[in-house]
């Protein structure tokens, strides 16, 4: 009988404005490494086209862009993870 009674829900001013915060800023992230990063792969194309050792790594799909992407992607999922003990 435990299972049925309904549980009310408490969603203070607090709670969603914390919530609308943290929407607002993964959508200003976003657009931020999206207005960035083909600014910065396409310099990346011309350090490549200029013969710079190792230039390859920074070139539209080198490494140092997926390794940006996956930081990015590993920094919003940790900021919503529920803190540990």
């Amino acid at each position: 009988m435990r299972l049925l009674k309904s549980k009310v829900a408490k969603i203070t001013t607090a709670t969603l404005s914390s919530a609308i915060m943290g929407i607002v800023l993964i959508v200003v992230l976003f657009k931020l490494y999206a207005s960035l990063v083909p600014e910065a792969q396409s310099a990346g194309d011309e350090l490549n086209a200029s013969g710079v050792p190792l230039g390859s790594l920074f070139s539209a799909n080198g490494v140092v862009f997926i390794i940006i992407m996956v930081a990015l992607i590993v920094a919003v999922v940790t900021a919503f993870l529920p803190k540990g003990k």
